[in-house]
């Protein structure tokens, strides 16, 4: 199993350093200068040297592969830049934002599973039912409503109206456990909502397919109840594509926050992702997508170590 976790680290190093060139490139290739906006910033006049002058501290007045590589001499020695907006280290910047995006992501994954896996089996196996429409319609209106319809809703009658929940911010579980899971639970939510679509029609579809084999139909000629069936026979089997929906939706988490940290004013790493772009901060744009790209790795990774647990034949071979 080590061996095979670390030939899968090592087939991830291509990936992550493709990714690295095509946000270095893309980044440098989009309009606008950094240094004009630090000026613009500071609303005084500047020299024309003292602009070339902070164009060399940065490295800005290279070609852009010497650019890259003086980037990637730094990465590997642990250090990930310097904003150039703030000035300072990336990762000092990054750090903070990493655990309010971690906790709402992960909140919302755990509720889409709680709520979308049950919810997917009972439709499969009761199919036609009252229960197997509720829980159809249910996951088509999730997936249809966008993440600022979900957010602007629940704001508007949790937090406005029936003044529940707090509409925005964001408090550490390290200050204030009970604030923290205030202002946790309504973007949470939001997220959730999607997420719990997709693994609800998903599960649904997936345990219909395993429920047709011949050996499902062999075990309840044997008299073995249905509930029996599915836990000793249906679920590993069937689980295995949603595992890997799973895997997807938790390395892909950053996407929803990014506009769902916009909406609830939480200071998470995609809302620094969106306020870097737009002020050009080219190190923070590029640790914050190395982030984002580790997380899918390790998504990816236990995805296949899933896959192990699941189906014995996987692990053998």
């Amino acid at each position: 199993m080590a061996t095979y976790i670390v030939q899968r680290l090592l087939a991830t190093i291509p990936v992550v350093l493709l990714t690295s060139i095509i946000v270095f490139l893309l980044m440098r290739l989009l309009p606008g200068d950094p240094v004009l906006m630090i000026v613009y910033q500071a609303s005084a006049d500047v020299s024309s040297e003292a602009v070339q002058q902070m164009r060399r501290q940065y490295g800005l007045d290279q070609p852009i592969h010497l650019q890259y590589l003086a980037w990637i001499g730094k990465l590997l020695s642990g250090d990930l830049g310097r904003s150039i907006i703030s000035r300072q280290p990336a990762w000092d910047v990054l750090r903070p934002r990493i655990l309010p995006t971690a906790q709402i992501g992960l909140t919302a994954w755990a509720l889409a599973i709680l709520v979308a896996v049950p919810v997917g089996i009972v439709s499969a196996t009761e199919q036609s039912s009252w229960k197997d429409w509720l829980g159809t319609i249910g996951s088509l209106v999730g997936a249809a409503m966008p993440y600022f319809l979900t957010g602007g809703l629940l704001i508007y009658f949790v937090a406005m109206r029936w003044r529940m929940l707090p509409a925005s911010g964001y408090v550490s579980p390290f200050i204030d456990p009970v604030r923290s899971v205030q202002t946790t639970i309504l973007p949470a939510l939001t997220l959730a909502l999607w997420l719990a679509s997709t693994i609800t029609r998903q599960t649904r579809g997936s345990f219909i397919d395993v429920l047709r084999q011949s050996y499902i139909r062999t075990a309840r000629a044997k008299g073995l109840s249905e509930g029996g069936v599915i836990r000793s026979h249906a679920f590993k089997n069937a689980m295995l594509p949603v595992v890997t929906i799973l895997g997807i939706q938790l390395g892909g988490l950053f996407s929803g926050a990014v506009i769902t940290e916009t909406i609830f004013a939480v200071p998470g790493v995609g809302r620094l992702m969106v306020d870097s772009i737009l002020s050009r901060d080219y190190p923070l744009v590029q640790a914050v997508v190395l982030l984002i790209t580790a997380a899918v790795v390790l998504a990816n990774l236990l995805v296949d170590l899933a896959y192990g647990v699941l189906d014995p034949r996987i692990r053998k071979a």
